[in-house]
């Protein structure tokens, strides 16, 4: 039963009538109220923030009316408890107390301070230093007969804005690469959030905008405005309208998020599939890119293997490196060249790494820096990293790379920033604002007289302590300090009868008594007065120095693009060295090959004790198709995998893990492997299957490289059989892409002698007299058998089904099959021929004359068999 949010009665107290005029404001947000040194929820809020923290549900006294659920936790906690909501889906808005509840007369003053949701949010405790975090935004737009699609995605935490105008049909494999954690849609968009829902994880947010946000006028008008210009030719995105359309809706949601300070976002690019390869859902799992198939985290993926950055910026660029691998050969070959120049220099290589090092997170710590959200102590550490480009510049000057001389010549030094802030910030600066201290003695004159009034005030204090201590003979007078009382002089109880006359009360406690007098209070004024201007005084030049390291945004933002590049072509000459790498050579043309190719994860996994066996893979335009076949476990689809990322390694500028590799350029990788369901969408296991090879036919060219490991599995043998072949000639005749096919129907092997561009290859086997020796080298011709109960026996199957399964293989292989006791015949002839007729190998191959078929001499399972082959024959 859905609760609904109480409205105002008129009998709530102040307090309650401010707090629900707030939540009118953000019905759709938790409402987090600072109510003394807690934050507290209410009502329905209460009931969701007790669910998702576990903690005790309240309740509070609301006057004249019921009391209400309440639910809260201290405020110097929230950072934790604010991240837990976020990660658990929940948009949350902060009303914070802004004035001093002493001071306040009557209500203490609350405004919203904060807002955090999935897509927007600073905080460490939700971020992960090695993602980006992405909002989205969807919108559609019709020009001429076609819908296209405009996706928007930023993170706010690193500035990094992109657009991408695509059709309708590229939505979901878009979304799926940029794997935001919100999305926001029009209200009209119902059906699509339906769609959204399905293809993309449970826990990303879906936020539905009023319609009048995603309008092209009111969008177009965001947008110049934020950047200041009456084009955006600038950018090269003048184009893409609908793309245009979603960048405006972001800048307004963060409007409306309160991110009023986004000066620091200076720049918005177009995504353009014509650069860069665009690799759908299936392609990356399959291949376990980023991610392991087995529990989906980063164990067992290729990332785990390549990532040697010595940065998170490097990390996360080298996340959508591998997620966008390049189209463009000039850009391919500059890569590999920097890599190939770190791969043989050395010392310039190790040094490099050490620079990356020592560079923290440019890209977060300016956004922090820039909204007003960062500590002195991470200022003064972007200082210091910026202080090291100068160190990268003189590195890479004379390296034999065009590229890296390139990128050091971009590397922009910003040396009177650093001074600036080598000047503000104090070396021992905390952690925190509350205490102060974090401006350096001799940078602002009038701080530094406040802090001395402050000193030495402190001073005269314990001469006034010394000097009444003789005036009253008590040698254990104290003259202290707490926030509720100020200073104040304490004297024990057994003293209390020395105490003079002109000592004014101030406090009993059960042992001492507390006192002040004119002059202690003259020097209070004095500190106090001093301390608080000094510490405003402090927080306002930290804000100036925050706006003047922001105002050069736009030279930090492409020192961090920079430092990343660097970070990621240093991971990947790491990993040609340590890993026996070679360059490889990519053309336009569309050929391929490989030598002795190892697949880059596997290889790792086992290690120097069960060496990985390369093999070899080559296309030309009279190779176009592999037909691998050959048992289980035997290597098929290990090997269709190592080729696929040898490729996409190649084209992320990578050097492969083979002895030589030359690469025609790839225009999309796709994947068919294995089996798997969608049940929550109604699709089965052959469906899913379907649809994926569905969308390889409808979207590859001759410049793919197709991966095919099993086609019709999902069926009956004769189904199942027909498509695999009729899919094969479709690729061949029509498509003529690159494929490699694993498959069991070993009959497929037949087109090789139909099809000049078919060419067969099998896993190989050593057959012992008690068991099966998996090699793993595929090399030229074709396989006759699958060793399926083999593979059933080292798997553990009980000893009874093997030994029943080999002799009902036997009698298939005979056409005599010992059916057991109790089988009826009309139950041997009801039997589907297509199980039948999996295991009949050699009868497949017979061609006999219609005339020549006597049924009343054959078995019932020789006449069915025979009866479905004249079926077919007549359909033909």
């Amino acid at each position: 039963m859905k609760v609904t949010q109480r409205k105002k009665s008129g009998n709530e107290t102040p307090m309650m009538r401010q707090y629900l005029e707030v939540k009118e404001r953000y019905p759709e947000y938790l409402l987090l109220f600072r109510v003394g040194d807690f934050y507290e929820s209410f009502y329905d809020d209460a009931r969701k923030v007790s669910d998702a923290l576990n903690i005790v549900l309240t309740r509070r006294s609301n006057g004249a009316a019921a009391d209400i659920p309440m639910a809260g936790f201290p405020h110097h906690a929230c950072d934790g408890y604010i991240a837990r909501l976020v990660k658990k889906g929940y948009k949350v808005t902060v009303c914070d107390q802004v004035e001093d509840p002493s001071q306040a007369k009557g209500l203490v003053k609350r405004e919203i301070t904060d807002i955090v949701t999935p897509g927007v949010t600073y905080s460490d405790e939700i971020l992960e230093d090695k993602h980006n975090n992405y909002l989205c935004a969807l919108a559609f737009l019709k020009k001429g007969r076609e819908k296209r699609a405009g996706i928007a995605f930023i993170d706010v935490t690193t500035a990094e804005f992109r657009i991408a105008d695509v059709s309708l049909g590229q939505v979901a494999d878009m979304l799926q690469s940029i794997q935001p954690s919100e999305i926001l849609l029009a209200s009209r968009e119902k059906v699509f959030r339906e769609t959204i829902e399905k293809i993309l994880p449970s826990e990303v947010v879906v936020t539905m905008l009023d319609d009048w946000m995603f309008s092209e006028e009111n969008t177009s008008q965001v947008i110049a405005k934020h950047f200041k210009t009456h084009s955006l030719k600038g950018f090269g995105i003048e184009a893409a309208y609908a793309a245009q359309v979603a960048a405006g809706v972001v800048l307004q949601y963060l409007e409306e998020t309160r991110q009023n300070r986004l000066q620091y976002i200076t720049r918005v690019a177009l995504v353009d599939s014509r650069h860069h390869m665009m690799l759908d859902l299936q392609t990356k799992k399959n291949l376990e890119i980023i991610s392991s198939m087995q529990d989906g985290s980063i164990n067992g993926s290729l990332l785990q293997v390549i990532d040697h950055t010595r940065n998170p910026m490097g990390a996360r660029l080298l996340r959508r490196w591998l997620l966008r691998p390049l189209k463009r050969i000039e850009e391919i070959q500059f890569r590999l060249d920097a890599v190939e120049a770190l791969h043989e220099e050395t010392a310039v290589c190790t040094t490099l790494g050490e620079i990356l090092g020592g560079i923290n997170d440019l890209e977060r710590a300016l956004a922090r820096i820039a909204t007003l959200r960062s500590m002195p102590r991470e200022v003064r550490t972007l200082g210091a990293a910026l202080e090291k480009i100068p160190d990268l510049q003189a590195l890479l000057s004379d390296s034999k790379s065009s590229k890296l001389r390139k990128l050091s010549q971009d590397l922009i030094q910003l040396s009177e920033i650093t001074t600036i802030i080598e000047q503000a910030i104090d070396p021992d600066a905390g952690a925190t604002l509350r205490d102060g201290g974090y401006i350096r003695t001799g940078y602002n004159s009038e701080l530094d007289e406040l802090r001395s009034v402050s000193s030495n005030a402190k001073g005269s204090l314990m001469e006034i302590q010394q000097a009444e201590r003789g005036k009253t003979g008590i040698s254990t007078l104290k003259i202290q300090y707490n926030k509720v009382f100020g200073y104040y002089i304490e004297v024990s109880k057994a003293n209390s009868n020395k105490v003079p006359g002109y000592y004014e009360k101030k406090q009993t406690l059960v042992n001492a008594e507390r006192y002040t007098i004119p002059e202690l209070k003259e020097y209070e004024e004095k500190i106090l007065t001093a301390e608080e201007k000094s510490q405003l005084l402090e927080q306002q030049l930290f804000r100036e120095l925050c706006m003047n390291v922001a105002s050069e945004a736009l030279h930090i933002q492409q020192n961090a693009e920079i430092v990343a590049e660097l970070d990621c072509l240093y991971s990947f000459a790491c990993c040609a060295k340590a890993y026996r790498y070679v360059k490889p050579k990519v053309e336009k043309h569309g050929n391929l090959s490989v030598t002795n190719g190892r697949h880059p994860v596997l290889e790792r996994i086992l290690g120097v004790d069960e060496p990985y066996v390369a093999n070899d893979c080559f296309f030309d335009r009279k190779q176009r198709m592999l037909i691998v076949t050959g048992p289980n476990m035997a290597g098929k689809s290990s090997f269709l995998r190592q080729n696929g990322l040898i490729v996409l390694l190649a084209q992320v500028g990578c050097f492969v893990p083979a002895d030589a590799a030359e690469i025609g350029l790839v225009d999309r990788i796709f994947t068919r492997v294995g089996a798997s369901d969608n049940l929550a969408s109604g699709e089965s296991t052959f469906l899913v299957e379907m649809n994926e090879g569905a969308n390889i036919l409808n979207n590859a060219t001759e410049k793919s490289l197709i991966l095919l490991d099993e086609i019709g599995r999902g069926t009956s043998t004769y189904d199942g059989m027909s498509i695999a072949w009729a899919m094969s000639e479709y690729i061949h005749n029509t498509i003529q892409a690159r494929t490699l096919f694993a498959t069991h129907y070993h009959e497929l092997a037949e087109l090789e002698d139909r099809f000049e561009g078919i060419c067969n290859y099998n896993a190989t086997v050593v057959e012992t007299a008690d068991k099966v020796v998996f090699l793993r080298k595929i090399v030229r011709g074709a396989s006759d058998n699958s060793y399926g109960i083999e593979v059933a026996k080292m798997a553990g199957m009980p000893s009874e089904v093997i030994k029943r399964a080999k002799e009902i293989l036997s009698g298939m292989e005979r056409r005599d099959i010992a059916f057991p006791a109790g089988t009826q015949g009309s139950e041997i002839q009801e039997m589907q021929p297509r199980q039948i007729y999996l295991f009949e190998e050699e009868e497949r191959k017979l061609k006999y004359a219609i005339d020549a078929i006597d049924i009343n001499r054959l078995t019932p399972i020789e006449a069915i068999v025979e009866l479905k082959k004249l079926q077919d024959l007549a359909g033909k």
